[in-house]
């Protein structure tokens, strides 16, 4: 005897679906309100914002790194087998969501910090910045970018699947753009993680590349 699947929408994929991963998501920003509300009303240590966005801002980049050389490999044989299709979808939009997060935070923290506090304009409007424009802009373009990237992959059923795959790119351009927001305006000691991470993504692209030429040229 067989029985009928279930009726109504199907999930879209394991790992996003999952109440735990929601209930984490919403304490994590919970979190990250809070720690702002800290700094905004000067509670603890003088650097609290500081430290803050130093942290926040390097295990943003980390999740970046890893999701935009993971996307890269989603399907193909490279994949880890371990998981399903489903899965590996579902983990890379969790990072990548966090990332987005851990971002927004770490450019919001500037609004709050002690020492050189920005206006929010000057953190959401590229090149508004006073203190280190620059530096400033290629992170506010780069999350602009990866938010894009996140959006577009929630109406992609809305989309042309050209047009979806077109916006997914985005990663790449916002990937570069916020290594080199590290790079400038970072004060740690971070160049021995920004190398292994522009390495890692290039090698992975480079993977995807070939294999795409290779059924073009099957094709023909």
């Amino acid at each position: 005897m067989t029985t009928r699947p279930p009726t109504g929408r199907l999930p879209v994929n394991s790992v996003l679906d999952d109440e735990r991963n929601t209930a984490l998501t919403a304490g994590l920003l919970l979190i990250f309100a809070l720690a702002y509300v800290a700094c905004w009303l000067h509670l603890g240590p003088h650097t609290l914002a500081w430290s803050l966005n130093r942290a926040t801002g390097t295990v943003a980049y980390l999740l970046l790194a890893v999701t935009t050389a993971t996307g890269a490999l989603l399907g193909s044989r490279s994949a880890p087998t371990w998981l399903s299709r489903a899965q590996q979808a579902g983990w890379h939009g969790v990072a990548s969501s966090f990332a987005l997060a851990l971002g927004t935070l770490h450019g919001l923290l500037l609004t709050v910090d002690a020492t050189y506090p920005q206006s929010l304009l000057a953190v959401v409007i590229p090149g508004a910045s006073r203190v280190l424009p620059l530096p400033v802009a290629l992170g506010t373009l780069g999350l602009y970018g990866l938010a894009l990237v996140i959006l577009s992959t929630r109406a992609r059923r809305r989309l042309n699947p050209r047009v979806w795959k077109a916006l997914h790119l985005t990663a790449y351009p916002a990937f570069a753009l916020l290594t080199a927001h590290g790079v400038t305006a970072g004060t740690d000691q971070l160049g021995p993680l920004y190398a292994t991470s522009v390495a890692l993504v290039a090698f992975t692209f480079s993977l995807r590349l070939l294999k795409e030429t290779g059924k073009r040229k099957a094709a023909h």
